[in-house]
């Protein structure tokens, strides 16, 4: 089918850049996508799904309609906005992002015709009873598959059913190939699209030594065999590669594992680039190296790597580095790209071949164990670039021939494993569980339990009782700590334990502003319980010590260091070093102790020279030490104890800024970071007035002209407001 022949404006049609409709779209429109219905569309990678999603914004637009697009990564929401807004912008649609600040309605997002958003900030939106939710008429849900993830699943799980509840919306739910879409598709009460078409013909096979050589098998594909020659799996497949005049995407398990075949493999892909390659890259490798204001041994690292036409890509980058490096490779000069699997369930970064390398990954709960069978096929979903090939080829390594057969069937000749929601974790029902009455008024018990019948959790567990047993004990706890109280429809007197289904509850001022702030109930507590704490250290080790705080590795010859920090500390209610979690509490000390160093002005070398932390990962900690602090002051006000407030929030600026308290009126201002902040100081310029008063000559010698005029603008500026 012609797009044209959609009934659809012309530009619009147009706009979507497709010669004609693929089976996928087609089935998407027979299902009734233009009517209203709901539908979920589980195919491939690159067949077509975005496609879909855009048919049915437009028709909401042309209607009049509000539409919702929920990504579950940050990266994956910004690349989504980028290609509407170069496509429709220019017809009318106004089209919006949020993905920051868990604390706000975002009122303004009600002027925009589409909205894109993660899971969590949707969620956040209507915990804030944002007024533009009513207006919703479709909410497109991307990589719906996300569900079974334990930390993005819960948020798509309760937004998904909360926006069911409060809006008349047409779901759109997108969805890699699994096995139990139709489960998901019953839950939503849609249709499901399904279907194994893809436009790039995939080659799925197995590559393992045999003598002096590496042979390729294809699954299904008895006559696709290569003979490869080289040192390894990754020389022999990278080599091959490089021949052909193509790139590959290489998958390994850890951020070390990637940095390290990247700088194996930098002579054999410098080999392959032309000499206009080269001077393309040469300039970006100094972009890569100049992406923080002093160079960690990370960023020399991959400024080699980039030089050589080859990059590594993980979360231990910091966003600018991740961008070029995409663009790089998107536009081809970048020949090998190693990345661990976030890349996977982010960005589409597709490449002619891909190569899973690792498929067992280690953790700390189960050790080296296989990664699934739904992983690996997204891996390998990234080969073939619909654009510029008509085929592409994943290949996954094996150590020998039976290690092939045993890859084969476990991740090739067998299904993905069904999707299983994930709100079912006691952290995750408590939070949602908190939510829901802190938006509502005088819900009861059974109005609760009626919620979590409409999840995916609810549909798939079919025990209601069961549920309700584990709501009924989260209630308690949640009125334990004061974030909940109940009445009695009869207003008779029940005890504490007492849980009945006509309980009343109404969440109390504390509930509602931890609910709103985003937090974990217990989460909510721990912070409660520490605001009294006498130091930096011991209000840091606090928010450490919370779920939403990823803590770093602690390294057994680590423990005696962090327990004598423990030990000089003014931490009060300290595990013992016998009790059950020392090691893991030894490990938020240790994320502190960090965070402490930053705010001392320590730069991103030093910290990843003696914390192994790479930037990306620190820059993480910080954004989440930043909102917990401000969780902190915002609960302290609650408790009418502003002088903590202030202290807390004192601490988050410092975090923001990783500064020492003395310069925190200088990086206020807009131009000035903590090295420019740390000059100013030495130099006698220590506040705003003081920079009014200085003139531009001399501020100039300090910073340079161009930054000396800017601050002296804003300061003034500042004066005026």
């Amino acid at each position: 089918m012609n797009p044209l022949e959609l009934p659809l404006p012309e530009q619009f049609a147009s706009a979507l850049g497709l010669k004609e409709l693929n089976p996928v779209q087609e089935l998407a429109l027979k299902a009734g996508l233009l009517e209203g219905t709901n539908i979920v569309v589980a195919s491939p990678t690159a067949s077509g799904k975005t496609a879909v999603a855009e048919i049915a914004i437009i028709r909401h637009y042309l209607n009049r309609g509000k539409c919702v697009y929920l990504a579950p990564l940050r990266a994956l929401a910004s690349e989504k906005y980028e290609e509407m807004k170069e496509k429709y912008e220019k017809l009318g649609m106004k089209i919006a992002i949020s993905t920051g600040d868990f604390d706000s309605a975002e009122e303004w997002l009600g002027r925009y015709d589409v909205i894109i958003l993660t899971n969590e900030k949707m969620d956040s939106a209507i915990r804030h009873n944002a007024s533009w939710i009513s207006g919703i008429s479709l909410v497109v849900a991307d990589e719906v598959h996300t569900l079974g993830d334990e930390s993005r699943g819960p948020a798509l799980e309760a937004v998904l059913t909360m926006l069911r509840e409060k809006t008349k919306a047409q779901i759109l739910a997108l969805s890699a190939t699994i096995s139990n879409s139709d489960e998901i598709a019953k839950w939503l009460d849609a249709k499901l699209v399904k279907s194994d078409y893809r436009p790039v013909k995939l080659h799925k096979g197995v590559v393992y030594p045999d003598d002096d050589l590496y042979r390729v098998t294809f699954w299904q594909d008895g006559d696709r065999k290569y003979e490869l020659d080289g040192n390894n799996h990754e020389s022999a497949v990278v080599k091959d590669t490089m021949e052909r005049g193509k790139q590959i995407l290489i998958f390994l398990s850890s951020r070390r594992n990637a940095e390290s075949l990247a700088t194996k493999i930098i002579p054999l892909c410098s080999k392959f680039l032309g000499g206009e390659e080269k001077k393309i890259l040469q300039r970006a490798s100094k972009d890569i190296m100049n992406a923080l204001p002093t160079p960690t041994k990370q960023c020399e690292k991959a400024a080699e790597c980039v030089k050589g036409g080859v990059a590594f890509h993980h979360a231990g980058l910091v966003q600018k580095q991740r961008m070029l490096i995409e663009k790089l490779f998107r536009e081809g000069f970048l020949k090998t790209l190693t990345a661990t699997p976030t890349l996977a369930f982010g960005v589409n970064l597709p490449s002619w071949r891909v190569l899973v390398r690792d498929v067992r990954r280690y953790s700390s709960n189960y050790g080296s164990d296989y990664i699934p069978a739904l992983e690996v096929q997204q891996f390998c979903g990234r080969a073939g670039r619909p654009k510029y090939d008509k085929e592409g080829e994943a290949i996954i390594a094996a150590r020998s021939e039976s290690d092939a057969e045993m890859i084969i069937r476990r991740y090739l000749d067998s299904e993905p494993e069904p999707i299983m929601s994930q709100l079912s974790a006691e952290s995750a029902l408590r939070m949602h569980t908190l939510a829901i009455i802190a938006m509502g008024s005088g819900a009861t018990t059974a109005d609760v339990k009626k919620f979590f019948s409409k999840t995916f959790f609810g549909h798939q567990s079919g025990d209601m009782k069961k549920i309700g047993k584990q709501i009924e004990k989260i209630l308690y706890q949640l009125e334990q700590w004061n974030f909940i109280e109940r009445d009695f429809a009869q207003g008779d007197f029940k005890p504490a334990f007492a849980m009945t289904e006509d309980s009343i509850i109404e969440a109390t001022e504390l509930g509602k502003r931890a609910a709103q702030l985003y937090l974990d109930p217990l989460s909510a507590v721990n912070i409660i319980r520490n605001l009294k704490a006498q130091d930096a250290l011991a209000c840091l080790v606090a928010i450490s010590t919370c779920s939403e705080m990823p803590l770093p590795n602690l390294k057994k010859a680590e423990i005696e260091e962090y327990s004598d920090v423990l030990a000089s500390s003014n931490m009060e209610d300290a595990p013992e070093v016998w009790d059950v979690g020392y090691e893991m509490y030894l490990a938020a000390v240790k994320c502190a102790v960090i965070l402490q160093d930053w705010m001392d002005e320590r730069g991103e070398d030093f910290i990843l020279d003696r914390y192994a932390l790479p930037p990306g990962e620190l820059y993480t900690r910080i954004r989440n030490a930043e909102w917990l602090l401000y969780a902190g002051s915002e609960l302290a006000l609650v408790l009418g104890k502003r002088q903590i407030a202030n202290d807390w929030r004192k601490l988050q600026l410092r975090v923001k800024h990783g500064v020492r308290e003395e310069l925190l009126r200088l990086v206020e201002i807009k131009g000035i970071g903590r090295a420019r902040a740390r000059r100013l100081w030495r130099a006698g310029i220590r506040t705003r007035a003081d920079i009014r008063d200085a003139t531009e000559a001399t501020l100039s010698r300090i910073l340079g002209p161009k930054v000396a005029k800017g601050i002296k603008a804003e300061a003034e500026l500042r004066k005026q407001r």
